[in-house]
């Protein structure tokens, strides 16, 4: 069995255009198909090299999935396919005016259980937050679609501030629940 040369990107080990927005039920079909084909267990009879192959295929195959499919994730992918690094990224400045916001969500969420009614304003705060991060979505497609890598780097920013926000937001939910 021949596999697929693993130097290509997360896009093209998928059969997908290299782009932002993505169709995230093709994305599904297209890695069942690539974990049915590949799965190490159908090699068990193989040879010890074609059985590490495989492991080491469905672990590619494991991975490109999970960046493809968390937009963050895939965004800064597209910026890495682009020549762009981690560290270039991170160092992208965002308006005081993003920071200032971010410090009054910030603020709710951690006086949210000082609230009269607290449930109400974390699902408000949240359906907030995923609103800001749909947003700075839309703008890192935008941007990424111009050939600003600047500016989609700088939606990546934003992005990451909302999703460790969120993260925090749903921390305290499941602290209700236990």
């Amino acid at each position: 069995m021949s596999y697929p040369e693993f130097q290509k990107n997360y896009y093209q080990l998928f059969d997908l255009p290299v782009q932002f927005d993505l169709d995230r039920t093709v994305l599904g079909e297209h890695f069942r198909k690539l974990q049915q084909q590949f799965h190490p267990d159908r090699f068990a009879g193989a040879s010890v090299q074609e059985q590490r192959v495989a492991v080491q295929y469905s672990a590619l195959v494991n991975q490109a999935y999970g960046v493809l499919r968390q937009p963050l994730s895939r965004a800064l992918y597209l910026l890495e396919l682009a020549g762009m690094s981690q560290q270039e990224v991170s160092a992208h400045k965002v308006a005081g005016g993003f920071l200032m916001e971010q410090m009054e969500l910030r603020e709710k969420l951690e006086t949210i259980n000082d609230m009269v009614d607290p449930e109400t304003v974390l699902d408000h705060l949240m359906s907030e937050i995923r609103g800001d991060i749909d947003n700075h979505q839309r703008e890192f497609a935008e941007a990424y679609e111009a050939g600003d890598l600047s500016g989609g780097a700088s939606a990546c920013v934003k992005m990451q501030y909302l999703e460790k926000l969120m993260q925090e937001a749903e921390q305290v939910e499941s602290d209700w629940l236990d």
